[in-house]
């Protein structure tokens, strides 16, 4: 970023506009995020301009403050923020009370004096369910004045969406709209938040315990990420698990690909929950990387300076960047670096914008938008390469030393050319057995098991949705739980694409599973779904709501989870005989009590 013309207009030397420039240059958006909150925490804590006699204003001690930290998320990651921030601001003596967004009470924002709201992104742009009624009453008329209350937010999202922490930047325009003052600059982070988010806990805390005249406590010192506790191996610190098996599960003619794969976890003392989710890291096809270093004339050779430090760009581009599928970040710094009128068009229109990206990766831009490029130039318009996560499936305690994942594998003709799912193509062409795979445990606190094991589950899972339903049932099994456990599955043909099959029915005939209903689209002229057969089942799956039961979806979100989610509504109408506003409800019961759980992507 160029900050030379901007400090020229300040109030500094020719000198110090200079240091300040280079200083300011090398730092990245989370050091500077910090250094603004430090600066101006500083700011707040200078001496009072001298008056009238030249005598020092009085300093008036701060009266404290309680800081009202909310959260809305989907997989748990957010509120695992939300109680880290928490947990720093007692230690630094500031009063502090931390809620789910479906628990506050909207009333009591006229309690509230400093706001840290943290949220993620859910779907397609839309907020998790549990910070739905609140994200709607903000933006209704029954919105209150919010002129007392000092804010920030820190949003999660997955950039490689286009409504990109859709949810968070909503949360904090509308805040702003109702009267509240941003105390710090809302923080857009990406999969890889963990960095942003400490930077911003930072300068968020000091700015609120400056302004709250808050005492730390002893310990403030030692807990400053709450470090205790945590795993070994992380994200940014990942273990390389060795590949065990791999099998492909379709059989001979089936359209699909989907691998079952075994991991090793010996010696990474990694723990995991059914309904946690495996980062994997993925390496980018050998030729794709020739292809893009063959349009842009660079030498695999040449070094170049990345986020993971100086390298060979054929290096960066194999592990460090992602060259597919083209992302909304890369198509933004490209259009930015190469001055495109055409790109820039693309990128004032969302709708404009997805269809661009659909089907593309950097070496179509490469091609449609010639520019010439250095090393740096290229990997500085790249997004980093981002680890994709898959539904655990297996229990740890069947398992124990080992991790089991349902891939399905990406493969497609666009633009001319043969394309592939960057992290799927990895562990099918490029992993073999007693190869090593960068992983880490992702905990999803959002997608468990019933507390209480009596409590009957509904599992709806097409494709490789099942995944988390194997983990479930083979949990199950382990500790005996005695709770009923109903299965809907689906894919295309029963012949060659019923995954595990053999182990529901062993499940059916020991009694883990009580029913399996299964839908395969392609066996007959009329495609039928899992919703279909949970038409069918309507009136004993209702009993089993009404019975206690929990309900979880897990697949994809565009179609197959809003057509489940309108058919258990229909479901609820019909035998429970209630308006369509009636069903609403429920379901929104459902959700609020964690009884309806979806892990979709």
């Amino acid at each position: 970023m160029d900050f030379k013309k901007g400090l020229e207009r300040g109030p500094f030397s020719d000198k110090q506009a200079a240091q300040l420039h280079e200083a300011l240059s090398g730092l990245d958006s989370g050091q500077l995020q910090w250094l603004c909150g430090y600066i101006t925490g500083v700011s707040q804590l200078a001496p009072a301009a001298a008056v009238g006699n030249g005598t020092p204003e009085p300093v008036v001690a701060a009266e404290p403050q309680k800081l009202t930290v909310l959260y809305g998320s989907h997989t748990g990651n957010s509120e695992g923020l939300a109680n880290n921030l928490a947990a720093l601001a007692k230690a630094q003596g500031v009063e502090v009370e931390v809620s789910d967004m479906a628990s506050f009470k909207t009333r009591d924002l006229k309690k509230v004096t400093n706001l840290a709201v943290l949220v993620s992104t859910h779907g397609i742009g839309e907020p998790p369910v549990q910070a739905e009624e609140l994200y709607n009453f903000l933006h209704s008329k029954k919105a209150p004045d919010l002129s007392h209350v000092k804010f920030s937010v820190l949003a999660l999202g997955d950039s490689s969406y286009v409504d990109f922490c859709q949810t968070g930047k909503a949360f904090d325009a509308v805040l702003e709209k109702l009267g509240a003052q941003r105390i710090s600059p809302r923080v857009d982070c990406d999969v890889d938040y963990e960095d942003q988010a400490e930077a911003w806990q930072q300068s968020f805390l000091q700015l609120i315990s400056q302004s709250s005249g808050a005492t730390p406590t002893a310990d403030a010192k030692s807990n400053t990420t709450a470090t205790a506790g945590k795993p070994k191996y992380t994200r940014k610190n990942p273990f390389e698990a060795t590949v065990l098996e791999k099998i492909n599960l379709n059989g001979r003619g089936s359209s699909k690909e989907t691998i079952h794969l075994e991991l090793s976890l010996e010696g990474s003392g990694l723990q995991y929950e059914p309904g946690d989710a495996l980062g994997v890291y993925g390496t980018n096809s050998p030729s794709l990387i020739e292809g893009v270093l063959q349009e842009t004339k660079l030498s695999a050779e040449e070094l170049v300076q990345g986020h993971n430090g100086e390298k060979p760009l054929l290096e960066a581009l194999t592990y460090d960047y992602e060259l597919s599928p083209l992302s909304s970040v890369t198509l933004t710094k490209y259009a930015e670096l190469t001055g495109s009128t055409r790109l820039q068009s693309i990128l004032a229109d969302n709708e404009k914008v997805l269809e661009y990206l659909h089907g593309r990766d950097v070496l179509d831009l490469l091609k449609e938008v010639p520019y010439t490029l250095s090393a740096n130039d290229l990997v500085s318009v790249l997004r980093k390469n981002m680890p994709r996560m898959y539904s655990i499936a297996s229990a740890q305690t069947a398992v124990e030393d080992e991790v089991h994942l349902l891939v399905s594998v990406v493969r497609y003709q666009a633009y001319g050319r043969h394309k592939e799912g960057l992290c799927s193509a990895t562990l099918a062409d490029r992993f073999q057995v007693d190869d090593k795979v960068k992983v880490f445990v992702d905990k999803n606190t959002r997608f468990k098991l019933p507390a209480n094991p009596e409590t009957p589950v509904i599992m709806v899972g097409p494709g490789t949705g099942v995944a988390p339903f194997r983990a479930f049932l083979q949990h199950r099994e382990v500790e005996e739980h005695t709770g009923k456990s109903w299965l809907f599955f689906g894919d295309r043909n029963f012949t060659t694409d019923f995954l595990y099959q053999t182990e529901w029915q062993q499940y059916l005939k020991e009694g883990v599973l009580a029913k399996v209903d299964v839908a395969f689209s392609r066996d007959q002229e009329q495609k039928h779904y899992v919703q279909h057969r949970m038409l069918e089942n309507g009136k004993e799956l209702y009993d089993w709501l009404e019975s206690g039961a929990h309900f979880y979806v897990c697949g994809e979100a565009k179609r197959m989870a809003k057509d489940v989610h309108n058919t258990l509504k229909e479901i609820i109408q019909l035998h429970g005989g209630v308006t369509a506003e009636k069903a609403d409800e429920y379901i929104k019961h459902l959700q609020v009590a964690n009884r309806y759980q979806t892990d979709i992507y």
